[in-house]
């Protein structure tokens, strides 16, 4: 079964909860998460101004947590073996990784797993990174959480915020309550890279069905779709749609008629995409296999 739009929001739901800034999301991501641990484990490379004071550092010292540093090198990479040596020496409560400037660290992911081996929290500061995570989808998805600044990437004074990943749910508990899903609060890099996926599929499977069930677009770099349009070549369009949704395929066929405005007689081509589009569903919830039933099905109605 393919349902004809997605309906279940929890698999991509990332709780965003809007602070006044990316440091003040920090603190209270410090003040909330397992207190029987304690202590900070961040970068050697931390700033500070007179008018600014540090973003990260300050929100440590505030709640008078205790804290280490591990090297990084002169591209601002992390030196991991300083990281596992101190991973093991001070067994902090947090592991914070700052994706400097936009950019995840080469060694994102094995520093992740080091940490999450140790049982240690991870906190993404993603104050550079958001448009890296939101957009990219390459950053954010390794820890617990992840610390956003609106106004180093957006053209607002002030705001901040916090990501909740699912495994991050539960140590977050204390600052996550129940909400509405709203557009923010999904991983919008991950839906719309699956519906991408799910696309390609049925592009591929479907160029042996050429002639009866045309695919009308490319799929360009950055387009992501929000269903797949085909022309019905052989056959009734209206048949194969009854047939494909009472099979459990939720097709659509949009705008399949026209508005008395728009006549036959001056846009006949109209028309004839009226009667022969259908859409075919590429939405997050549709399996690999379930796309592979359904251009079966299209196979054997249009044979």
């Amino acid at each position: 079964m393919i349902a004809k739009v997605a309906r279940d929001a929890a698999p991509h739901h990332r709780p965003f909860i809007a602070f006044p800034s990316a440091r003040a999301a920090f603190r209270a991501f410090l003040a909330a998460v397992d207190p029987s641990r304690v202590g900070v484990l961040l970068p050697a490379y931390i700033g500070w101004s007179p008018r600014e004071g540090s973003g990260v550092f300050d929100p440590i010292q505030e709640l008078d947590e205790p804290f280490w540093f591990y090297r990084v090198d002169m591209n601002l990479h992390v030196d991991v073996d300083h990281l596992v040596t101190q991973l093991d020496l001070h067994r902090p409560r947090v592991l914070l990784v700052i994706h400097y400037f936009g950019y995840p660290d080469p060694a994102y992911l094995r520093v992740a797993g080091l940490a999450r081996a140790r049982g240690v929290i991870i906190l993404e500061d993603e104050a550079h990174a958001m448009f890296t995570d939101v957009v990219g989808g390459v950053t954010g998805r390794l820890g617990a959480a992840s610390i956003v600044s609106l106004h180093k990437l957006l053209p607002v004074e002030t705001g901040g915020g916090l990501f909740v990943n699912r495994d991050g749910r539960e140590v977050c508990s204390a600052l996550v309550g129940p909400s509405e899903p709203a557009p923010w609060s999904f991983d919008l890099a991950a839906l719309a890279a699956r519906r991408r996926h799910n696309a390609e599929l049925l592009r591929e499977r479907l160029g042996a069905l050429r002639g009866r069930v045309d695919v009308l677009w490319d799929l360009p770099p950055n387009v992501v779709p929000q269903t797949l349009p085909v022309a019905v070549r052989v056959g009734s369009r209206d048949v194969l749609y009854e047939r494909m949704n009472a099979a459990g395929f939720g097709v659509v066929s949009l705008y399949h008629t026209m508005i008395d405005a728009i006549t036959r007689d001056e846009f006949p081509i109209s028309y004839e995409l009226a009667r022969t589009m259908m859409n075919l569903p590429v939405h997050q919830e549709a399996t690999d296999q379930e796309l592979e039933r359904m251009i079966d099905a299209l196979d054997r109605f249009t044979r």
